[in-house]
């Protein structure tokens, strides 16, 4: 959607006044607007009664947030047994089969065992042959914990659709939607399922510090691939052909030098002369390392830990390190060296130094991997699930980096050693 995101705060406000300030605050955080009642930004028409403005304001929403306990609230209509809050979520239904808003229902965990249990005490009284009319009061007499265990019910089973439900899957009709229902224990429960519902309402620095770090993966990116009549040419293609063409072994570096045939070497070779020169001076990269932008909360752990895309960003930073080093003159001087004009021929075999076609080859793999990375958050930012592309090796030499990786300590590992 376009604007951020509303959302519609529906419950008895009495026994959950604590937890709707606590979503409220973190959907605002989010860049979102909230309509809860009790609130001076409510708004609404003065002329209005209070129950009815807050019907009118639902259709202001995109989202239906509604939350059933075990209390009933204030009555809509009274000899109907309408609260409400029931009357809202028959608003906010109707407004959901037009297509205008989306539900979300969290039931508390102990009014849904609570309602359980009695359906299974009605189950029991059955059995124990009690007639409907004593089994009926039973089952909804009062207790400490609900004053009104029919209505609690029954509301439960109308925001789940369960006649609907019953009679089209008896008839083969469609089903009702919108009637999910989540069970809750605490907040995080709630802001588990409200948060992505919530991504496109960052604040608005959040919304310019990603457009920022966007800009600037963008920018990397490009000048790293080509244009032509056809358009964009990525560049990744040609270089990982070469690399395959003539692979760099353990056998060849300890040897000294590799063998190339000069027609598919040139080939490749050609395609380096697109980045060099090339050099990058990251800021916002740099930057957004040290910002929660890419940060996980982990209930569990009760703190921010890095997500895959974090890891891809730090990974990207250590790439364009790397490509900038590897990209100078000398590092880069086989390219001149084994030219058709330094060679004074196109075709045919020739030796290359090992050492030379191993920065070469290093100096490719970055470049492969800086387009991919930055391809990946690019796409991320946009609000796709993150994927971490296939990378190349850190090493120029086929088969050498699992040797070397055997005996290194990763970063998974030591978090594993440390128990973080």
């Amino acid at each position: 959607m376009a604007h951020r995101p509303t959302f519609f705060l529906s419950s008895t406000i009495y026994d959950f006044r604590d937890l709707r300030s606590a979503i409220k605050f973190s959907l605002e955080a989010r860049g979102c607007r909230v309509l809860a009642s009790e609130f001076n930004d409510f708004g609404g028409d003065l002329d209005q009664h209070s129950y009815e403005a807050c019907l009118t304001n639902i259709e202001q929403a995109d989202y239906f947030v509604l939350l059933i306990g075990a209390r009933v609230g204030g009555w809509y209509d009274k000899p109907n047994r309408i609260s409400i809050t029931q009357q809202e979520y028959r608003t906010a239904y109707e407004l959901h089969r037009q297509g205008m808003l989306k539900l979300v229902t969290f039931v508390r965990s102990e009014v849904w065992q609570f309602k359980e249990d009695r359906k299974e005490l009605a189950r029991s009284l059955s059995e124990f042959g009690i007639i409907e009319s004593e089994r009926k009061a039973i089952t909804a007499a009062p207790s400490k914990f609900a004053n009104d265990a029919e209505f609690v019910s029954g509301f439960i089973a109308e925001v789940g659709r369960n006649l609907e439900t019953g009679r089209a899957v008896s008839t083969g009709s469609f089903k009702p939607t919108g009637n999910w229902i989540h069970q809750f224990r605490d907040f995080r429960d709630i802001h588990d399922v409200l948060q992505p519902l919530a991504f496109t309402g960052l604040t608005s620095e959040d919304a310019a510090y990603r457009i920022a770090l966007q800009g600037e993966l963008l920018l990397v990116m490009s000048q790293l691939l080509e244009k032509d009549a056809t358009g964009i040419f990525d560049l990744r293609a040609p270089l990982k052909r070469g690399l395959e063409a003539h692979p760099l072994t353990v056998e060849v570096r300890d040897r000294g030098w590799i063998t190339v045939d000069l027609t598919v070497w040139n080939a490749f070779a050609t395609v380096f002369y697109a980045a060099l020169g090339t050099r990058f001076d990251t800021v916002v990269i740099d930057d957004a390392l040290t910002s929660t932008i890419f940060l996980d909360y982990d209930a569990a752990k009760g703190a921010y830990v890095q997500s895959p895309a974090y890891e891809a960003l730090s990974k990207l930073w250590s790439e364009i390190r790397q490509f900038n080093e590897l990209g100078t003159t000398a590092n880069l001087s086989v390219l001149g060296e084994s030219s058709p004009k330094t060679l004074g021929r196109k075709s045919g075999q020739h030796d290359l130094p090992a050492d030379k076609v191993a920065l070469l080859y290093s100096y490719a793999q970055r470049w492969i991997n800086i387009v991919s990375l930055c391809e990946a958050l690019i796409l991320h930012l946009e609000g796709r699930p993150f994927v971490m592309p296939a990378l190349m090796p850190f090493s120029p030499i086929a088969g050498y980096e699992e040797a070397i990786l055997a005996g290194r300590v990763s970063v998974a590992d030591l978090r594993a050693g440390l128990g973080i």
